[in-house]
């Protein structure tokens, strides 16, 4: 567990102190981010003994997916997190979650808006499933900067690589960024490669002869990487809903809600995405649920990534809370573009656990032919 939460704040501490990059300063236009992760596990073992303690028959899936779309004056969220736990000798259990806001800013370019949302629930500990929408006002936006990342990945490569003998001015940077940003209107990435190219053998800092097949092989390799992207930005909102179902089976309430979401990055290396919210019926204290995460993202090298997670929830009923921690660490090592090394552990720990819960998985993928 200490140890753990110590590689969480080590990379939170990375984020922070990362290489001084201008990527939250860059504002675009269009901010359309998307991401969904899937994973699938499922253990069968027979004891030859005939011990129904020793027997396995589980699996887990999961479903984490996000969407975040922003421009000038208008923009949504989507989240949807949805994990199951099956076992045919113990319990099954099962929750799902999903969250969507729509908001309209008060004057194009500002950061005050107003928002309408629904939310649903359903859990195998739920008595029934939990609908509700709520309204509100807001400040803050979230702008997308994976295109200045790229193009400051792209001149760290060629300075690793002795291709520029200096980085790239902030000029320089910002033109490639624009016409990354504006990939849609390319034909294919080999028309946006050239101009790419020709952007950087203008700037007066390529060596002589220019780009070589390898350079280029390496910019259009991060160019093509979709799942690549980075943002910056802050929202805060609150708001009154009403509980058009309520999930512990009693009588539908109005309710108070509150929220926050934050993301920064320093460098095109590092992400750091914190969020939070609390709703509840007008006796807030009592009666709520509070969610709470943190995500950081580090590309340690061309070859390594690591990911930590936390996730904190609490539903308190008549004062009384149950708390859940959940710990995620994702190690993924390609030491050659046909292996694949995957180190990932889970940690968890609800009210009834008499300890954490833990699962290591390692993993080794090699394509030979």
């Amino acid at each position: 567990m200490r140890g753990a939460v110590a590689v969480l704040v080590g990379l939170l501490g990375v984020c922070l102190v990362a290489q001084a990059m201008p990527l939250c300063g860059y504002r675009s236009p269009l901010t359309d981010l998307s991401d969904l992760v899937m994973s699938f596990s499922y253990q069968y073992a027979n004891d030859p003994y005939g011990s129904k303690s020793r027997d396995e028959n589980a699996g887990q899936f999961i479903v984490d997916y996000k969407r975040l779309y922003d421009t000038a004056e208008y923009g949504f969220d989507i989240g949807l997190a949805n994990q199951f736990e099956i076992s045919l000798l113990d319990v099954s259990s099962y929750s799902t979650i999903a969250d969507g806001n729509v908001k309209r800013y008060l004057a194009s370019e500002g950061d005050a808006f107003a928002f309408a949302g629904a939310s649903a629930r359903s859990s195998s500990s739920f008595a029934s499933l939990g609908v509700s929408v709520n309204l509100g006002l807001g400040v803050g936006r979230f702008t997308d900067v994976t295109p200045l990342a790229i193009a400051t990945r792209i001149d760290e490569t060629l300075v690793r690589r002795s291709t520029l003998t200096d980085h790239l001015r902030s000029a320089d940077l910002e033109i490639l960024a624009y016409e990354i940003g504006s990939k849609e209107t390319y034909k294919s990435i080999a028309d946006l490669l050239s101009v790419v190219q020709e952007i950087i053998e203008s700037s007066g800092y390529v060596r002589p002869g220019g780009l070589d097949a390898l350079d280029l092989s390496k910019i259009t390799d991060l160019l093509g990487d979709k799942s690549f992207s980075r943002y910056c930005g802050w929202d805060g909102k609150i708001g009154v809903g009403y509980e058009i179902l309520d999930p512990s089976g009693g009588t539908n309430d109005l309710l108070v809600t509150a929220a926050f979401n934050y993301a920064f990055t320093t460098a095109p290396d590092a992400q750091l995405l914190i969020d939070g919210s609390i709703s509840g019926p007008p006796a807030i204290f009592t009666t709520n649920r509070i969610d709470l995460g943190a995500e950081v993202d580090y590309i340690v090298s061309e070859f390594l990534n690591v990911k930590a997670t936390y996730a904190f929830s609490r539903e308190t009923w008549a004062k009384k809370p149950t708390d859940v921690h959940r710990i995620g660490l994702s190690v993924v090592l390609t030491p050659l573009d046909t292996a694949d090394v995957t180190l990932t552990v889970s940690l968890e720990h609800r009210p009834y656990y008499l300890e954490w819960s833990a699962d290591v998985r390692f993993g080794l993928s090699i394509q030979l032919l």
